[in-house]
């Protein structure tokens, strides 16, 4: 019997949510239904109402982690269009992963990562990538100041990793910044886009 009552519909998400955070802390092979179940003070057989197996319940929440992220994203690329558009992705993305540390942990330092190849000078991604709606919004943006694609890429990487760096170095408490995150984005994006 559940320990607590849940509407219609919010086990579940409290069961993606505390797997979120039982796979940071404890990885794969120490993740299971029972543990996720005792974490929401439910049964040990109530997360089977919502999924068949763990490795269902691995898939939907690097599936669901994954989109949240990549959603967010492509929202502030249809409210701001063109270069504008790409420093607000790329104040987006800090902020997003300051405030959403499980779901940082697990995209980037997790076991169940989504990997991006460079090869050439060429980005090799799966479609579900995060990074997927930056590099696309970069490529529309910035795609008319490159003959050559292959530079492109080189400022696209040189831009996410400013990013990424920055919100690695706040996310993991290694940078201290009690000013204005979103002032420093555009500050440092602007002077990439500006050398170019």
């Amino acid at each position: 019997m559940e320990k607590e009552n849940y509407h219609h519909g919010t086990l579940k998400e409290e069961l993606i949510k505390n797997g979120l955070i039982l796979l940071n802390s404890e990885g794969v092979e120490k993740f299971s239904l029972r543990k996720v179940a005792a974490m929401c003070g439910v049964s040990h057989a109530a997360p089977y109402k919502h999924f068949k197996s763990k490795e269902e319940m691995l898939s939907v929440i690097s599936y669901r982690v994954n989109q949240d992220f990549r959603e967010y994203l492509e929202q502030v690329v249809v409210i701001h269009p063109g270069l504008d558009g790409m420093i607000a992705m790329g104040k987006a993305y800090v902020r997003y992963m300051i405030t959403n540390k499980e779901a940082y942990q697990f995209m980037f330092l997790g076991e169940l990562k989504l990997s991006l190849r460079l090869e050439n000078d060429e980005f090799i991604y799966n479609e579900d990538s995060p990074f997927v709606p930056f590099y696309r919004a970069a490529y529309a943006n910035l795609g008319p100041m490159f003959q050559n694609p292959k530079q492109l890429n080189m400022v696209i990487l040189n831009m996410w990793s400013q990013v990424h760096g920055l919100a690695s170095l706040i996310a993991n408490g290694i940078l201290e910044y009690n000013q204005d995150i979103d002032e420093l984005v555009e500050k440092m994006l602007t002077s990439t886009c500006m050398e170019q």
